[in-house]
């Protein structure tokens, strides 16, 4: 059987050495693997020894991981999400001689807005969007209704402030806040806020509701096993009414995509708004991989307004896919499993 190589984040298989679950679900890899003749290997960077061409990998035993020194695998898919720069020099150095897929990726919002908006097909689905400047803030206030601040490189919601209309005020919203102030004051509050860090200002998307509350849509992208992009799930997010976050980490809901678009339109029409969701969706994975040719694993942040028309809210290039466990659409989230395999395998044969 071939081995394939699966890169973790340290907290994870150190929890799974303990027996502990988190979000990635090894078990998967397992049975998946065996479905396809291949056995997978997992590890973190800093277990590899480029010297020996080693690792000490470990492997499920059914109820947890056990470890095992074996050659470095000659394909690995990256799960490690990481800004420590020894691991992120290991995950380039392995991409030298071996097939790392989902390798190093820039984060950074805007220099990602900026690579997509290169692309005219793509740019219908982007919203508007600069770096945080004094200057733009007051411009996207009084062009757009509603607006994010948001840091340049995050994730889960950490960080990110609503601002939308109070009558002649405003009301800034995050996970952890909510207040109306005049423009002045909040103008002064978000210079505070934002201090020496980077971040960027984003035009809302005018995004349909679900049961009172706006959602947006998880999009898994993945290479398949004939090395092409294509659409392996849909999860809505309900956002949490108190902070208006869809992020599950913020209290968002994960529901299922028919469930909210059969209530939102007939079912023709819902038909066509996915169609035209995945569409985007892969239009937006290849221009994304034109700048870093190792992307085969995407979860986009999508949404739609009431007419059904997509866009682009994030890419996220280390997609937990839990929302589609959390949604009951075991299905999709063993496929989000499934099709990176499937690719890792098309390099073996």
């Amino acid at each position: 059987m071939k081995r394939i190589g699966i890169m973790l984040d340290w907290q994870i298989v150190q929890k799974a050495k303990d027996g502990k679950q988190s979000y990635e679900q090894l078990p998967y890899y397992v049975e998946i693997g065996k479905e396809l003749g291949l056995e997978p290997v997992f590890f973190h960077p800093r277990h590899v020894n480029l010297h020996s061409d080693t690792v000490i990998g470990h492997f499920w035993n059914g109820r947890r991981l056990v470890s095992s020194k074996v050659p470095i695998p000659k394909v690995i898919h990256n799960r490690v999400l990481s800004g420590d720069p020894a691991t992120r020099k290991m995950i380039r150095e392995l991409g030298r001689s071996r097939k790392v897929f989902n390798g190093i990726v820039v984060r950074d919002k805007l220099k990602v807005h900026k690579m997509l908006w290169d692309n005219y097909l793509v740019r219908p689905y982007l919203p508007q969007t600069v770096a945080f400047q004094p200057r733009a803030l007051e411009r996207f206030l009084s062009t757009y209704p509603v607006i994010y601040v948001k840091p340049a490189v995050g994730s889960v919601g950490e960080g990110v402030v609503r601002i939308e209309p109070a009558g002649k005020q405003y009301w800034l919203i995050s996970s952890g806040m909510k207040k109306v102030l005049p423009k002045s004051r909040l103008l002064r509050e978000l210079e505070r806020w934002v201090g020496s860090r980077r971040f960027i200002i984003q035009e809302a998307v005018p995004l349909a509701c679900y049961r009172g509350s706006t959602f947006d849509i998880r999009v898994s992208v993945q290479k398949n096993g004939e090395r092409k992009w294509g659409v392996s799930g849909m999860v809505a997010k309900v956002a949490n009414p108190n902070n208006r976050l869809s992020n599950l980490a913020r209290g968002g809901m994960a529901v299922s995509i028919n469930a909210v678009f059969s209530s939102l339109f007939p079912e023709e029409k819902a038909n066509r708004v996915k169609a035209l969701l995945s569409h985007a969706a892969v239009e937006i994975a290849k221009q994304y991989e034109k700048f870093f040719p190792s992307l085969a694993d995407l979860g986009l942040d999508m949404g739609i307004d009431k007419h059904g028309a997509p866009y682009l809210i994030e890419i996220n290039v280390r997609d937990q896919r839990y929302s589609f466990y959390k949604a009951g659409e075991v299905e999709m989230f063993k496929r989000t499993y499934q099709r990176p395999m499937e690719y890792a395998k098309s390099f073996l044969k």
